[in-house]
């Protein structure tokens, strides 16, 4: 949305108090989430400048009064951001929805009924990336679950996949722009293509071939197990390719049947250790990284304790934990909840379980080649890498810079990630000659001289991603 708003005109930053106008986008997965959301919408709303809200919360729940005196965008509607602005800088409410994106007036609400012919929005929108070397792609929205406790799906519908030829093409280009990783994301990435007669495999199989012989690394996102376990041997087979991170998220979320039935999750805890087990054996290096939650709705003792086992039998490198939060308008919160002394208790116990256990050990002394150096880590200071199976690896600045490929030699390790010592530093590897087509640097360079960097600045806008607001002050060339 950033960067449509900017092609548009509109100058991004940071400076809350001149802003004119407030974009807040939203995440609808946690109750703290949300309520940040709302914190957020309040802020802006006091300053009785204009404010459009965007994301799955609004969607989700369209006719809350919360939001009613402010635009909406839906997930889907996002290519029309910079209409949406213009509309709301002339003091117009619009609600811009599946089935009705034409402006309303003040208060008014639309239907979030999505329809299944209407076409997903374009990958190639105009992008303003956080970090210039890493790409975040989503492959496909909606899914095709019914978790009782889930409130996204009310927001993203059914499953919906972009093609993949479209994916790979957007692949091409930015690769062909400097892009160092790319991040395959989704609500189920496991998912990917069963709507379009394809799947999460092939399309992987196909992007690594655009990015075969460069630098470039895919990471693949969230998968549940059931659709996983219809693609297991060409999944793993994929993950072992030198361009493609063995690192997989695949949330359990209990290690009760019991419970997992009442989540609706299709998937038995039997089933899902036998995809842990097969992805070990088949990709030995990979990282596993799950999520639990704690004291869902009918979790007895026993049950707790049956996820407790499974924790300790896997011993997850990455454990995401979250206590329970009823939703509103979910079946689960429906159902009988377990105390919260109980729910903290619980909470409290896989999580100095997780802590109890080193993660990273067996990595100290080991050495890793051909590590992109393209983040820099929470100190400011240290540079971020990360190995094939996708562990972070933190440099000193002193021995080489961001953009740097690098071989190393890890010297010590801590819970969440190793330092290492730099042994080689190749710099900032440029890509293979025959990695991208000549026509398509062609173009590139084109594109490039085409659009000049000065921008005539329209407007002033803020936006937020995910609950976290931004400034913008207003300014015409002279």
């Amino acid at each position: 949305m950033a960067g449509q708003l900017v092609e548009r005109g509109y100058l991004i930053t940071d400076e809350w108090e001149g802003a004119d106008a407030y974009l807040i986008n939203s995440c609808t997965v946690k109750n703290p989430s949300e309520s940040h959301f709302v914190t957020m919408l309040k802020k802006a709303r006091d300053t009785k400048k204009p404010v459009i809200v965007a994301g799955c919360v609004p969607q989700g729940d369209p006719t809350n009064k919360e939001w009613a005196d402010v635009s909406v965008i839906g997930v889907r509607q996002i290519d029309r951001v910079a209409e949406a602005m213009a509309e709301a800088m002339q003091g117009n409410v619009v609600r811009y929805l599946p089935s009705d994106a034409t402006p309303v007036s003040r208060g008014a609400a639309s239907s979030t009924a999505d329809s299944p012919s209407a076409p997903l929005p374009p990958l190639d929108m105009p992008k303003i990336r956080r970090n210039k070397y890493i790409e975040i792609i989503p492959i496909n929205v909606g899914c095709l679950n019914n978790c009782t406790y889930c409130k996204t799906k009310a927001a993203r519908g059914d499953l919906r996949s972009w093609p993949v030829a479209e994916i790979v093409e957007r692949v091409r280009v930015i690769v062909a722009q400097g892009v160092r990783e790319i991040r395959l994301t989704s609500e189920d990435t496991g998912a990917y293509g069963l709507d379009i007669g394809t799947n999460a495999a092939d399309l992987i199989r196909e992007v690594a071939k655009v990015v075969e012989g460069t630098t470039v690394m895919v990471r693949i996102g969230m998968s549940n197990p059931p659709y996983l376990l219809q693609q297991l041997e060409p999944f793993a087979a994929i993950m072992r390719h030198p361009n493609v991170y063995e690192f997989l998220h695949l949330p359990v979320q209990a290690g009760s049947n019991s419970v997992l039935d009442a989540m609706k999750r299709e998937y038995t805890v039997e089933e899902f250790v036998g995809c842990v087990e097969t992805l070990r054996e088949q990709v030995p290096g990979i990282s596993i990284a799950t999520d639990v939650i704690c004291a869902f709705p009918g979790e007895g003792e026993q049950e707790w304790q049956d996820t407790m086992k499974l924790c300790k039998e896997i011993k997850f490198p990455v454990l995401n934990i979250s206590r329970f939060y009823s939703r509103k308008g979910t079946p689960a919160a429906a159902m009988p909840q377990i105390p919260s002394d109980i729910a903290k208790r619980r909470t409290v116990e896989i999580t100095n379980y997780f802590n109890s256990y080193s993660t990273y050990d067996s990595l100290l002394g080991s050495s890793h080649e051909m590590i992109s150096l393209l983040e820099v880590a929470h100190d400011g200071k240290r540079l971020v890498g990360h190995t094939k199976a996708f562990v972070q690896v933190l440099v000193s600045p002193d021995e080489a810079q961001l953009g740097d490929c690098v071989d190393v030699l890890v010297t010590s390790t801590s819970k969440f990630s190793v330092m290492a010592k730099v042994t080689s530093n190749y710099g900032p590897i440029l890509l293979r000659k025959d990695a991208v087509p000549r026509q398509l640097a062609e173009k590139s360079q084109r594109t490039e001289r085409a659009n000049p960097r000065a921008i005539i600045i329209l407007g002033v806008v803020a936006v937020a991603v995910a609950a976290l607001a931004a400034a913008a002050r207003y300014r015409r060339r002279a």
